[in-house]
């Protein structure tokens, strides 16, 4: 993410517990805080946006992440947080046929320690003390494990049907919820 936002204008700061992850990282961010969030030492009240990209499902207690992230962000900051859907199609599917594989990544990520629906990821993010402003599916990524090669059309055709389930039954079509928030007034 680092890489993408990089700029001079905007010193972005990363928390990162794995060590060799956290070393490449430095070259983007200005600091990376190479620990779990729950032991970085962060700064106080300073940061406008605060992002949790795939982070709070992999935490002890993502109540208290997100409370400790909102000590060091500004009264009016902007969280952006994506979680997993459990809810999704292919998990219902899987758990009815008495699955619950274990990946390497994606919602059955084998370092998940919890898992969301869009009720229970507003919930933890309302208990966090946060006002959700938006909230939005997003389709499996298909499009990066599309085998070089395959037909083009296809991979078109699987993701223009994935938009018309987002739209139709987000709940079941998301796999994953991205959600902006701000600080409730109720501190």
């Amino acid at each position: 993410m680092g890489q993408l936002l990089r700029a001079d204008w905007m010193p972005i700061d990363a928390v990162e517990p794995h060590p060799l992850w956290a070393e490449h990282a430095r070259a983007y961010y200005r600091t990376v805080y190479a620990s779990p969030i729950e032991a970085a030492e962060l700064p106080s009240r300073r940061y406008p946006v605060v992002v949790c990209a795939d982070v709070l499902e992999h935490t002890l207690d993502p109540t208290a992440v997100l409370a400790r992230l909102r000590e060091t962000a500004t009264e009016d900051a902007t969280f952006i947080i994506s979680l997993p859907n459990i809810a999704h199609i292919a998990a219902r599917l899987m758990l009815l046929a008495g699955r619950f594989p274990q990946m390497d990544r994606g919602i059955f990520d084998r370092t998940h320690l919890h898992f969301y629906t869009r009720e229970t990821a507003t919930a933890l993010l309302r208990g966090a003390g946060l006002q959700i402003v938006l909230a939005r599916p997003t389709p499996v990524p298909i499009e990066q494990i599309w085998p070089a090669g395959a037909s083009p059309a296809i991979l078109r055709a699987i993701m223009h049907a994935q938009r018309a389930g987002l739209l139709l039954a987000p709940t079941l079509s998301a796999f994953q919820w991205i959600m902006v928030a701000r600080p409730n007034d109720e501190r």
